[in-house]
């Protein structure tokens, strides 16, 4: 019998380390900690692996009672262990009252059906493409004609792209990985969204995964496509405008300064974890010892810090600039949404009105309530800190 778990799935994830799934949670190991899997789930006994591990360690010449302790300290946190007593805590996530409304099963049953549209060159070309003709409708199109549009036409097709935008995720995730998790819903900060579960693609490689973090933006800008080809032939201009308001959504979805496709694409691409978490400490680390970081600076470590640095100064000047050009909306905008939710209560949907100048108010109100939620957080865990010494 094995000394640890056999339900564990280890796979590569870029050099020099492995990702290791264990009860649905997801840890980045280097390869000696793999070679010491592979030890433990090789052996039969502590004896045996100790004997195993000095031998592929040579400058290790532990006993079995220091190899013991030393398995259980490297694998602390880590569920590996037969009838392991340890919880793996779930992270935090941005989004709260979170609902299942789709089961892996099902979700993955549907995604199946437009699994094709992710072979890696179709994906591309077609990307490519829409990307093309989203800076085309951006840059033709005014807004000036469209203060008559009604809100129930911009939420009924905001939520079926947004559907689709998760089961793009889905269907990419489950090509690449042959697994998937639910489709849910919950909200982020005021508002109600839609979250798809593809923490599988954490075995798919670099590629595969930029593709599934722009799986979403890919099926609404199809989406997109078909509204604006329907536009070209009934010259309706609700068609016009709903393409717009698709386009400009997925824009936003590329900035990666908030927990968007944009942040876990940067994530990815740099393969850099905890992104947000890790720029933020390495700030803290520049501004508390400048000297001392400039040291033992490290490539890495600079696009962290420039990162932070950025992520900070796009904060600041986007807040600043709300609050100076743009209060009257900054303030007018828990009033819209309280007339708004009381126009849907009431069904007094012929009185609902979109006011397309409250957009950058939305962003506005996100990044600040996302800020005031870390900064109590970080207060709390200094807390937390002092109390424990």
């Amino acid at each position: 019998m094995s000394l640890i778990r056999t339900d564990y799935f280890l796979s590569p994830y870029q050099t020099g380390k492995w990702v290791l799934e264990v009860s649905g949670a997801h840890f980045i190991i280097n390869d000696d900690t793999k070679k010491l899997v592979d030890i433990l789930s090789r052996a039969q006994n502590y004896e045996e692996a100790t004997v195993q591990f000095n031998s592929d360690f040579e400058n290790h010449d532990l006993n079995e009672t220091e190899f013991t302790s030393f398995t259980e300290k490297v694998f602390e946190g880590i569920p590996i262990f037969n009838n392991s007593t340890i919880e793996v805590k779930e992270s935090k996530s941005y989004i709260k009252f979170q609902k299942e409304l789709l089961k892996p099963s099902t979700a993955g049953k549907i995604a199946s059906l437009i699994t094709f549209l992710f072979n890696k060159k179709l994906f591309w070309i077609t990307f490519s493409l829409l990307v093309l003709l989203e800076i085309i409708i951006m840059v033709t199109t005014s807004l000036s004609s469209f203060t008559n549009l009604s809100p129930l036409w911009i939420l009924a097709i905001y939520t079926s792209t947004m559907f689709l935008h998760e089961l793009g995720h889905i269907a990419a995730c489950r090509k690449f990985t042959g697994k998937n998790g639910e489709i849910g819903f919950g909200i982020y900060f005021i508002f109600p969204v839609l979250y798809s579960n593809i923490s599988s693609v954490w075995h798919a490689s670099k590629q595969e995964r930029v593709i599934t973090n722009l799986a979403g933006i890919y099926m609404q800008l199809l989406c997109m496509f078909i509204l604006y080809g329907l536009y070209l032939l009934t010259h309706n201009a609700s068609l016009l405008y709903l393409a717009y308001f698709i386009a400009f959504y997925c824009l936003l979805q590329v900035f990666p300064f908030i927990r968007s496709d944009g942040y876990w694409l940067l994530s990815d691409l740099t393969s850099t974890s905890n992104l947000l978490q890790k720029s933020e400490t390495e700030v803290r680390s520049f501004i508390s010892k400048p000297f001392g970081w400039l040291k033992e600076k490290k490539e890495k470590k600079v696009f962290l810090l420039g990162y932070g640095l950025f992520n900070y100064a796009i904060l600041i000047y986007f807040i600043t600039t709300q609050l100076i050009f743009n209060w009257k909306g900054v303030l007018y905008f828990p009033v819209y949404i309280f007339n708004t939710i009381k126009q849907v209560l009431t069904l007094q949907f012929d009185k609902m009105t979109f006011d397309n100048s409250l957009i950058t108010v939305v962003i506005f109100y996100i990044l600040l309530f996302n800020n005031i939620s870390n900064i109590t957080k970080n207060i709390s865990a200094s807390i937390d800190k002092k109390r424990d010494r």
